[in-house]
């Protein structure tokens, strides 16, 4: 399989495999009369396929209002940059007079993702010729998770580019592509052996209860740049326990300070812990990742996305893409009101004969 980018988190960047991510689809369909059924597939383990609905392999609890089951044969999904094999689903038909969903998380371990809060909208506007409809689903971005904000070193422009909208592939990021974009992988690196320092700089800081002056942090920061490619090396090294240690020895001959030194002689081993537990809870975006694929009736207006399959508008939805903000689907149809046809024929129709009648 194809290794995907190494994913920043607050505390570090772990090498993620596309066999680690989870996918999943997400079918949301607007019908004429503006009830709306949602469909999601994934890939379900085999004690789920026997009935085991305990082990269900959905984000959000199918509660008894969904339809849930295997498919009746699996099928294999692209996701822009990888494939997935699908052979469960879960469905659910919303009435025409509901409006919205927000999904019940399956576990607390979900509850905090950005999938599970993401809200979603849908309408029906009646017409006397044309019905409208619209979808919009707004997921939450995950840049204020992270120790360095990533506007740090791209502007909003480069953020779009890397992380929403890469060049020459559609629906797909820079992330994903690398097309021309070998500037941007560059800040992207370097914000996260930013995001790194900053993190271990403030683990540091927590224990001791103190900080370096702003210049000295400034040197401080410099030195663990020369030392250390944490987006390079880190993972491998599995050493943050000496690297930490490094770092506290270096605050301390920097400042005079020998509380930093101290603490790390009996804190190392906790703050790596520490470390790794962030480390863990703030990847949780990346190892999901969810395609959009909107359908509604009649003719489709506008949709926010490049990305097309057969006049179906598709959106892929991950961690990459929700740190340049605040993620909105958004889709619009229009569909022909037969009725208001029919009236305007017969008015047509009245006019015509109340006419040639005046005429006579």
């Amino acid at each position: 399989m194809k290794t995907i980018n190494k994913i920043l988190t607050a505390a570090a960047a772990i090498a993620l495999s596309t066999s680690c991510v989870t996918y999943y689809t997400v079918i949301p369909e607007i019908h004429p009369d503006g009830s709306m059924t949602r469909t999601v597939y994934a890939e379900a383990d085999s004690a789920c396929l026997a009935g085991d609905l305990s082990s269900h392999p959905f984000l959000f609890e199918p509660e008894e209002q969904w339809k849930t089951g295997a498919m009746p044969a699996p099928r294999t999904l692209w996701f822009l940059d990888d494939s997935a094999t699908m052979n469960f689903y879960a469905s659910r038909t919303f009435r025409p007079s509901d409006t919205s969903y927000r999904n019940t998380p399956a576990s607390e371990e979900y509850a905090r993702l950005p999938y599970v809060r993401a809200v979603e909208h849908w309408d029906k506007k009646r017409g006397l010729f044309f019905n409208t409809y619209t979808y919009t689903c707004t997921f939450p971005n995950i840049a204020s998770w992270m120790p360095v904000p990533p506007d740090s070193l791209m502007n909003r422009v480069e953020l779009e580019r890397w992380y929403r909208n890469g060049i020459g592939s559609p629906g797909m990021n820079g992330a994903e592509t690398y097309s021309d974009l070998s500037g941007l992988y560059d800040k992207y690196t370097a914000w996260v052996n930013a995001c790194y320092r900053e993190q271990m700089y403030r683990t540091i800081c927590q224990t001791t209860g103190t900080e370096l002056t702003d210049s000295l942090k400034g040197e401080l920061m410099l030195w663990m740049e020369k030392r250390y490619d944490f987006y390079e090396d880190l993972l491998s090294l599995d050493e943050k326990a000496r690297i930490l240690t490094d770092i506290a020895g270096q605050m301390s001959g920097l400042s005079g300070d020998p509380a930093y030194s101290g603490a790390a002689a009996a804190h190392a081993g906790e703050w790596e812990k520490e470390l790794s537990a962030l480390e863990e809870k703030l990847t949780d975006p990346f190892c999901y990742a969810m395609l959009y694929q909107v359908r509604m009736p009649g003719h489709l207006t506008s949709a926010n996305t490049a990305l097309m399959d057969e006049g179906i508008p598709v959106w892929k939805v991950d961690g990459f893409r929700l740190l340049a903000g605040d993620l909105t689907i958004e889709a619009t149809s229009s569909r022909a009101n037969p009725l208001g046809f029919i009236l305007l024929g017969l008015i047509v129709l009245v006019s015509a004969v109340v006419f040639f009648r005046l005429r006579r």
